[in-house]
């Protein structure tokens, strides 16, 4: 095997005999290469460059209506230190040498002077000053003593990662991490023990983060992170409590246990600062009040912000002790026909009981459940339970009963979920004449090809599908459009207004008839009183579900 049998390289060349001789002259000059890529325009040559990496780069400058030289910018900025970059032209020109070489190529080579030894010459120096350049980089932008960024480094990542994150709109944290009595470790173990316990804490930061996150130290006992990809403020509080909890095992320093706590400060972005100076105070600041706390703590710059992810962080932890230990339940409400008042259906409801005999609430723990994975938890727990009742049903010889469930977006873009479904049809194939998949449009489903197969597999197989909340959010229309849905459900936000509002009495008049013309079942929600029952009546909607028939209740 060659000594660049792996190495990659890009030739930009327009004119296809120029490729052809420079990549048999390349062949020559240095053996066996790994790959080599041609791209024939300065567009191709764009596509590769910002989506493939190379070890070397032949640029032509002269490129149809374009010029090679615009392309070394782009090589720069998708390399900490970017591979050699070698300009090729047809002429000697000592302006065109001397631009290319201010905007960062390696070298400058006349294609009529091409031969095979001067190429392996370039090569072998290219590589050597890359070599170089890489050390140089490293010692200018890494800690000499832990190997993690620097500050100057952290610096320039930080501002590089708002960009980042203005152009995507997430959000990202600057964590600032300071060892509590660090000093006492100096004095009584030795400096050089000092540097270990930094050594090996750097290892655990690196070891406890994500591929994403940055991990710095910016001098003496001081980290800093980014913590970026993170959709929810409760997810902060959970990648910063991975990071508190290594911490927790003593660590070995020549042959002795040590235990070190740390002080974290947090500042988010946007919602802190948007520049990163205020956001370097501001992490600076909250690491300060996690010290005043007591250290071995951590302290969001935002209190409220605190505060709110603790308490969301703490309801999703006994959220899924309740999952694991049985502790939801399951009420159910029926559906009832307007028209002569017979159930048609069930709708299961969940329902998480709580240490003063009443219920939690439902919204909230849902709206955490949603952000995080446990809504697939508890989307499995409830359509095994629903499953369950059926089968008590079959067993009792009760066999007109049908039962709707709540389903999350999240679920239906689960592979695990669908298997889970065919399993429990493969068992019991009466089932999937009995529920109903209710989406709501509060999380709304991806409409792609994959979903719909998904949906069209489960209808084939007698599943049915209803619009929950229809008429409040943005995606009712393109749902009845893309999905074999079979009913929709007005949102009880109309259907309890529609006898003093004229707006809500006509919308849920346009639903119904919308519901008609496309042979949909309609039911409304929250029905509270005859009086909007009877005027639901005589609009002709088939269905209603609400306090009017009866409470959501156990079976």
């Amino acid at each position: 095997m060659g000594k660049y049998s792996k190495f990659k390289v890009l030739i930009v060349e327009d004119d296809e005999d120029d490729y052809i001789l420079l990549e048999a002259l390349l062949i020559e000059a240095v053996g066996d290469i790994g790959s080599i890529v041609w791209a024939e325009d300065f567009k191709s040559a764009q596509t590769k460059i910002a989506n493939e990496h190379f070890d070397f780069y032949f640029l032509d400058n002269r490129l149809g209506a374009e010029l090679g030289v615009e392309l070394i910018l782009e090589i720069k900025q998708q390399y900490e230190t970017a591979p050699p970059i070698i300009m090729l032209s047809g002429v000697d020109d000592y302006r065109t040498d001397l631009d290319a070489m201010e905007r960062g190529a390696d070298d400058y080579l006349i294609k009529s002077e091409l031969t095979s030894y001067l190429l392996e010459r370039t090569f072998r120096y290219s590589l050597k000053s890359k070599d170089l350049e890489a050390k140089l980089a490293k010692l200018a932008h890494y800690d000499s003593l832990t190997g993690l960024y620097n500050r100057s480094l952290f610096n320039e990542l930080l501002i590089k990662t708002i960009q980042q994150s203005e152009r995507s709109g997430q959000k990202f944290a600057l964590v600032t991490l300071d060892l509590d009595n660090f000093k006492f470790i100096n004095d009584n173990y030795g400096h050089p023990a000092g540097d270990q316990l930094l050594t090996k804490i750097a290892r655990r930061l690196k070891h406890s983060t994500r591929s994403s996150d940055i991990v710095a130290r910016l001098g003496g006992d001081e980290f800093s992170l980014l913590l970026k990809d993170v959709k929810n403020d409760s997810d902060f509080v959970k990648l910063v409590e991975n990071i508190m909890a290594i911490f927790q095992e003593p660590i070995q320093i020549n042959s002795k246990s040590v235990s070190v706590t740390t002080s974290a400060g947090i500042a988010i972005f946007p919602t802190d600062a948007q520049i990163a100076n205020e956001l370097i105070d501001h992490s600076d600041r909250a690491m300060y009040q996690a010290k005043a706390l007591g250290r071995n703590n951590y302290s969001f710059y935002n209190q409220k912000l605190h505060q709110e992810a603790i308490v969301k962080h703490k309801l999703e932890l006994e959220l899924n002790c309740a999952i694991d230990n049985n502790l939801l339940c399951l009420h159910y409400q029926p559906i009832v026909a307007l028209d002569s008042g017979k159930i048609k259906s069930y709708e299961a409801l969940l329902r998480w009981p709580d240490s003063d005999n009443g219920f939690r609430n439902t919204e909230e723990f849902i709206e955490v459940a949603e952000e995080s994975s446990l809504i697939l938890k508890i989307g499995d727990w409830v359509f095994k339970q629903a499953c369950l009742q059926l089968e008590i049903w079959s067993e009792q010889g009760i066999n007109d009963r049908h039962i709707a469930i709540n389903t999350s977006a999240n679920q239906f873009n689960s592979d695990d979920f669908t298997e889970l479904i065919l399993k429990y049809v493969r068992k019991s194939p009466f089932l999937a004449q009995k529920l109903t998949f209710e989406l709501t449009e509060r999380k709304p489903l991806a409409i792609s090809s994959k979903t719909v197969k998904r949906l069209l597999v489960l209808s084939e197989l007698g599943f049915k599908f209803s619009v929950d909340d229809f008429g409040i959010g943005h995606s009712s229309i393109s749902y009845l459009r893309a999905f074999p849905m079979d009913s929709i459900k007005i949102d009880k936000s109309i259907i309890q207004n529609i006898l003093t509002s004229n707006e809500d009495l006509a919308l849920c008049t346009a639903i119904i008839a919308l519901g008609k013309a496309l042979s949909l079942d309609v039911i409304a929600e929250g029905v509270e009183t005859e009086e909007i029952a009877n005027l639901l009546n005589s609009l002709a909607c088939p269905y209603a579900q609400g306090y009017l028939y009866a409470k959501p209740m156990p079976l």
